[in-house]
């Protein structure tokens, strides 16, 4: 495991996309329920479910929202049953919301416009291809041609499946809380920050940093994106990507307004 670990957090970062048109977000005003703040899956449907039936039997009073922060395809073994079970209905008592993350942004440049050699299938794509039947891996990807690769996917990847991603909202704001799936600038208003930032930023490495100046008092940017060791927090900000595709352990974070974060952990 110490050896898988490493090879997580030491893992270079994929090419970031030019920068985009903004995608919209979402807002929830008070009264707000009981929000779970989900990391990154990576196509771990059995931690995500594992972690589902956690929340559900979650003591908690009241409506529960499950936020899924992001990069919920790629990597590993499951994308293909990670956006069908959300297709789903979701348990009793609760409802989901999934955010864009750069996985799912780099997964609709994709397939619109399919390439064998693009980079994507390097960082993920070619398991998450795997997980439609389209190819076993990636040297079976790189050897169809352009057309043969858009007939498969054409074939074998569901249009409601494609329509799920690209109607992903890009954050919620939901009282005095932002969510997104890699964090925020902290020299912009939350109302002003860019698609690139929200998408691809590594801020949450920085030791410390101000919050956003219309930051609410005891508000937090709950994100994912950046594998840590532990879910964390540093003031005003909350990181819960625990890598689950390579150490086993989904991690989330439960948000009532006026009370401490609590953590949550499925997995190992």
């Amino acid at each position: 495991m110490s050896a898988l670990v490493r090879r997580l957090f030491t893992r270079r970062r994929p090419p970031a996309p030019a920068p985009q048109p903004a995608v919209s977000g979402m807002m929830l005003d008070p009264p707000l329920p009981t929000i779970y703040a989900v990391g990154d899956v990576h196509g771990r449907l059995d931690l995500y479910r594992a972690m589902e039936a956690r929340i559900a039997a979650d003591a908690v009073p009241g409506a529960k929202l499950i936020v899924l922060l992001g990069d919920i395809i790629d990597r590993g073994p499951d994308s293909a049953g990670m956006i069908d079970h959300l297709l789903a209905p979701a348990p009793m008592g609760t409802t989901r919301l999934c955010l864009l993350g750069n996985h799912e942004d780099m997964a609709l440049q994709f397939l619109r416009d399919p390439d064998p050699r693009a980079d994507w299938l390097a960082y993920g794509g070619a398991e998450m291809l795997a997980s439609y039947g389209i190819a076993r891996d990636i040297t079976a990807l790189h050897a169809l041609s352009p057309k043969a690769l858009a007939m498969r996917i054409a074939a074998h990847i569901p249009q409601e499946h494609v329509d799920f991603l690209a109607g992903l909202p890009l954050y919620l704001h939901a009282g005095r809380h932002y969510l997104c799936h890699a964090g925020v600038d902290p020299a912009q208003p939350l109302d002003q920050q860019d698609r690139q930032t929200l998408l691809w930023s590594r801020r949450f490495a920085d030791p410390e940093s101000l919050p956003p100046p219309d930051l609410a008092p005891g508000g937090l940017v709950v994100q994912g994106h950046m594998p840590v060791t532990a879910p964390s927090q540093r003031d005003w900000r909350i990181n819960v990507d625990t890598g689950a595709y390579v150490t086993g352990r989904l991690s989330a974070v439960r948000l009532v307004q006026g009370l401490a974060p609590v953590f949550l952990a499925a997995g190992d």
